[in-house]
């Protein structure tokens, strides 16, 4: 061979070793942070590419970030409610309907209060956020679901 053709060789190889590492760096610092923090990041992005005045996006964030807080406790909750079910299913002997009906009844109860939560949040945002951006936001949201949706799941 040639020493053209091995230095070319060699070079190829550095350039492919280069773009692995560089590519194991970025997925690596892409995962070293939380999911919760990493979608605390996308919300902001969104929010900054609405071009809003700072008070207006303060206000818009500490929305959301209060939303974010009351749907966590709202989760467990719902958790706690769902184990309580499965506590009760996952007893020997008979299962008494009664009580299993009324602890589904605390569960669907706590879903609804998580959905009546979501919509007075979406609610909330577009009357901070008015029609236009409001419907900016939306928008650039459901782009960015449907960005999330073609990535491959490991």
């Amino acid at each position: 061979m040639r020493l053209t053709t091995k230095r070319m060789l060699v070079f190829f190889s550095v350039a492919l070793n280069v773009g692995f590492v560089i590519v194991a760096l970025t997925l690596v610092y892409q995962h070293s942070i939380s999911h919760r923090e990493r979608s605390w990041r996308e919300v902001v992005d969104i929010v900054g590419r609405l071009d809003l005045p700072a008070d207006q996006s303060q206000a818009v964030l500490a929305s959301i970030r209060q939303f974010r807080a009351t749907v966590d406790l709202a989760d467990q909750d719902l958790r706690r409610a769902r184990g309580s079910v499965i506590n009760l299913l996952a007893q020997d002997g008979p299962v008494d309907p009664a009580a299993l009906h009324r602890l589904m009844a605390v569960a669907d109860g706590q879903g609804r209060r998580k959905s009546d939560l979501f919509e007075a949040h979406v609610l909330k945002l577009r009357q901070l956020l008015g029609d236009a951006k409001g419907a900016q936001f939306f928008s650039l949201l459901q782009q960015h679901f449907k960005s999330k949706d073609k990535t491959p799941h490991p």
